[in-house]
């Protein structure tokens, strides 16, 4: 894949949606300079559940999900901001990557995050992919955990996240316990 290519598709997706969209751009600008000229190939690539579309939304939405759950109940403590570098750190993330994730986390702590959006984008490209949607809402229970206190305010969020990864509420609960 040409550098030039990558650049550009993350940098419009960036304009156009965010982290997620800088994912996709760099995702799409791929395959454009792979240059598939059969729409079969194409149709293929760009239907929920392509796994480069699968890992970025896991990675937005994981880090800006935490910054959401770390700022829910009023406050972000060292010991949020502690776990998230953990995480990481355990997945082997690059220099770079680290930045993007900080970004991602940063994000999510703002009063104009749109959760909705980000939640959908991950549901879609996880299509069915049940034990992905486990390991993301284990690593935002974490993520409630982290500072000590498990709140009605963050059992609230856990809630509703399921709810719209459409992750069974007993086996959140199930979780949880």
């Amino acid at each position: 894949m040409s550098w030039w290519t990558t650049v550009l598709g993350g940098a419009l997706g960036y304009m156009l949606g965010g982290p997620l969209g800088a994912m996709l751009g760099v995702a799409f600008a791929g395959n454009f300079s792979k240059r598939k000229s059969n729409f079969g190939g194409f149709a293929k690539d760009y239907r929920p559940g392509n796994q480069q579309r699968v890992q970025a939304a896991f990675f937005s939405s994981l880090f800006s999900v935490m910054g959401y759950i770390a700022k829910v109940d009023g406050k972000v403590s060292k010991s949020e901001i502690l776990l998230a570098q953990q995480v990481m750190q355990h997945m082997q993330l690059s220099d770079d990557m680290q930045k993007v994730a900080k970004d991602l986390f940063n994000q999510g702590k703002h009063k104009d995050f749109n959760l909705d959006e980000v939640l959908e984008q991950f549901r879609t490209e996880s299509h069915r992919r049940t034990h992905l949607v486990r390991m993301f809402l284990e690593i935002q229970i974490q993520a409630t955990y982290a500072d000590g206190v498990f709140d009605d305010k963050e059992h609230d969020a856990l809630k509703y996240i399921a709810q719209k990864l459409h992750f069974p509420i007993h086996e959140l609960e199930s979780l949880i316990q």
